[in-house]
């Protein structure tokens, strides 16, 4: 035992260039912890840990290792006490509690569209008739396409406001969770036409230079929309605009089976893409200067170009939390490149995810920061490790004088090679987050990549480019006809790669604690070097494991009652034919890996729900004109009641639940929690 102890102080000591790459990761698993508290923590207790980390460190100030230890607890800290006060203070803004149907008017801070591409607008403290002020933002899906308005604008219209959406089912996504960190305190929708009116006192919320930002978007999505069919300006004007209402269900669907999902996204992909290309091109162009390839340095004045380009673009795509990160990962590398530092290292993302989570803490839980630094960290780690032998090859190996076409050859297969084993790592590496969030494995996402990845780098993003470019002068027709063309492409290898067998495969999610066996694992393989890395691997299988654990729940019922499913005899989930929520229903069916009955089997729920018929063979079910009974254990009355081994189950207070077969129960409220931003934090 004291020999392992010995043999891991000897390889934490070695490594001792690799300790600040564990900083974001302690950073973050501060936020974690406050995420995964069952109640809101109190800023008392935490000013008391502060304080005691404080005395501490005064009393250990003469050991290093204690003071060392400290400094990860610190770090651990800091990015709890940094969550905690942005609730806080988001809690301080109000929020709604109650729906309501109210006259509202107010000044439009935020306009885009829905999935359904209906306009939406968020309105800054709205009032009503009366003179009563809701405070905070409120985001309403209006009832057309477009109304004409413009941020910065006042508004008025009638309106149903209804407050943040909590989690549909146990494991399901928590949506209020994420509008109130975006600062929204309610959504709602239109129930009549909105308007234009005078602002009774002047309009101060948006930066004059915001709504110009916003104007010149709108103008960039109508510019696409006037040149491209309706297929490819949707993805055109998600890419550059980062305005994804315009992309029908279908294509979206096609995206993500096809592996292609991240395409639609703006995020490192596309950042990093833009800025390179403006690097390569203005050193070209500096290149056949003479007098200023002689005078200057290339190298920053490009890297300086890129940099103004990326933070254009920041703007132009609506600055989302996704592409704030890319910027600043690029933004990182770009300065690297003007200091003379390395431009891409571990170091350099352990930098962007420290800022990133230090500006916008929140992010950790989203799938979109996991899964982007979860590749780039572990490509890095790939190529860190393989980078010689990649070289030696290009250059021929031990032989100089290999010919120009050999070299060419080897550079061309190199890039195929290139995009399958990055593709490769890359999918391995956010494999656990996309069963743990969206509970898919996109089994061809490899062939989607291939066959779509030169169209995406060698097409689009460089005619992107010009098109932007171009923009100003009106002569972006023909670029953007390109950027269609190669859009046009990719949609049509995203529908052919997404119509294989079982190209989005349905699972059901990891437990939480096997993602994070997975995660921690990874990053010990990736961070440190010495052989001590390979106990990653250790970690990472037992987290794989851990999905053996996982069982689907028996019966299922969301907060109004409306909704009930339960399990068929080969462990397929049905919903019974009530008039719930279509959205729900899909969330139901997704999180538990199931898909919608055929025609036969509606047919037969239709007449099991109708007390006409039973079919025990397929489904364990009785019902008549009141109620039905599954499995001898549930009496769902069709008025949303239930009652279980006899005894009344209280739905609302609940927040819904899922029921297993060994009797266990799990509660969306127990799920969630007592926390700012769903009601039982009231």
């Amino acid at each position: 035992m004291y020999g392992l102890f010995y043999k891991v102080k000897e390889y934490f000591l070695a490594e001792q260039e690799r300790w600040f790459l564990w900083l974001p990761v302690l950073f973050g698993c501060g936020i974690g912890i406050y995420f995964l508290l069952p109640s809101e923590p109190s800023l008392l207790v935490s000013a008391v840990v502060v304080e005691s980390l404080v005395l501490l460190v005064y009393y250990w100030r003469f050991s290093y290792p204690k003071l060392l230890g400290l400094a990860g607890i610190a770090m651990m800290v800091a990015g709890f006490v940094n969550i905690q006060l942005r609730a806080y203070y988001l809690n301080s803004q109000g929020k709604l509690t109650a729906p309501i149907v109210d006259y509202l008017s107010g000044e439009i801070v935020n306009i885009d569209h829905n999935y359904r591409g209906m306009e939406r607008v968020v309105i800054k403290n709205p009032q009503n008739f009366e003179g009563k002020t809701y405070f905070g933002n409120y985001r309403i899906s209006l009832r057309t396409k477009s109304s004409g308005l413009k941020v910065g604008d006042c508004a008025e219209l009638v309106a149903k406001l209804m407050p943040l959406p909590a989690a549909s089912m146990v494991g399901g996504y928590q949506f209020d969770r994420k509008f109130f960190f975006e600062e929204l305190n309610g959504n709602g929708y239109a129930m009549a036409s909105i308007g234009p009116i005078d602002c009774a006192v002047p309009a101060n919320s948006v930066p004059s230079w915001k709504a110009k930002i916003e104007e010149l978007r709108k103008h960039i999505v109508a510019r696409i929309n006037s040149i491209l069919p309706a297929d490819e300006a949707g993805i055109t004007a998600a890419i550059v605009a980062g305005e994804r209402g315009g992309i029908r269900h279908e294509i979206t669907e096609n995206y993500r089976d096809s592996g292609l999902a991240h395409f639609l996204s703006i995020s490192g992909l596309h950042m990093t893409m833009l800025a390179g290309l403006m690097f390569f091109l203005i050193r070209r162009i500096i290149a056949f200067i003479p007098p200023l390839a002689l005078r200057y340095d290339s190298k920053k004045i490009s890297a300086m170009a890129a940099i103004l380009l990326s933070f254009l673009y920041l703007l132009i795509s609506g600055a989302e939390v996704p592409t704030q990160r890319a910027f600043i990962m690029t933004l990182i590398v770009l300065v690297g490149v003007l200091i003379g530092r390395k431009a891409i290292s571990m170091k350099t993302i352990a930098w962007a995810a420290l800022i990133v989570l230090i500006i916008s803490p929140w992010a950790l839980i989203g799938a979109s920061f996991q899964m982007s630094f979860a590749a780039v960290v572990m490509l890095i780690a790939f190529y860190e490790k393989f980078a010689g032998p990649i070289q030696r090859f290009l250059n021929g190996g031990t032989n100089r004088s290999i010919g120009i076409i050999n070299r060419t050859v080897r550079i061309v297969w190199a890039y195929f090679a290139g995009i399958v084993i990055s593709d490769l790592v890359a999918s391995l590496a956010t494999l656990p987050f996309g069963i743990y969030h969206f509970n898919m494995i996109s089994i061809y996402t490899s062939l989607g990549n291939f066959l779509a990845g030169p169209i995406i780098g060698l097409v689009i993003m460089p005619f992107v480019l010009i098109a932007l470019l171009m923009m100003p002068l009106g002569l972006d027709y023909w670029p953007l006809k390109l950027v269609g063309w190669g859009i046009k492409l990719v949609n049509e290898i995203t529908a052919y790669v997404a119509s294989l067998p079982e190209a989005g495969y349905q699972v059901l999610a990891l437990p939480f604690w096997g993602l994070l066996l997975m995660v921690m694992g990874g990053l010990w393989l990736a961070i440190w070097q010495l052989p001590w890395r390979r106990w990653g691997w250790l970690a990472i299988g037992l987290g794989g494991l851990s999905i053996l654990t996982v069982q689907a729940p028996q019966a299922m019922i969301s907060a109004d009652g409306m909704l009930f499913a339960v399990q068929d005899k080969s462990g397929d989930l049905v919903i019974l034919p009530r008039r719930g929520k279509i959205f729900n229903k899909q969330m139901w069916l997704e999180k538990t890996a199931n898909d919608k009955l055929d025609k036969a089997k509606t047919r037969k729920l239709s007449q099991i729900w109708k007390g006409k018929k039973t079919y025990p063979e397929w489904l364990d079910l009785q019902c008549n004109a009141k109620f039905c009974i599954y499995a001898q254990r549930y009496k769902y009355y069709k008025d949303g009641k239930l009652k279980v081994d006899g005894q009344s189950f209280d739905t609302l207070k609940s927040g819904g639940a899922s029921f297993y077969a060994d009797g266990n129960i799990r509660t969306v409220r127990e799920y969630v929690g007592r926390r700012f931003w769903n009601f039982t934090s009231d």
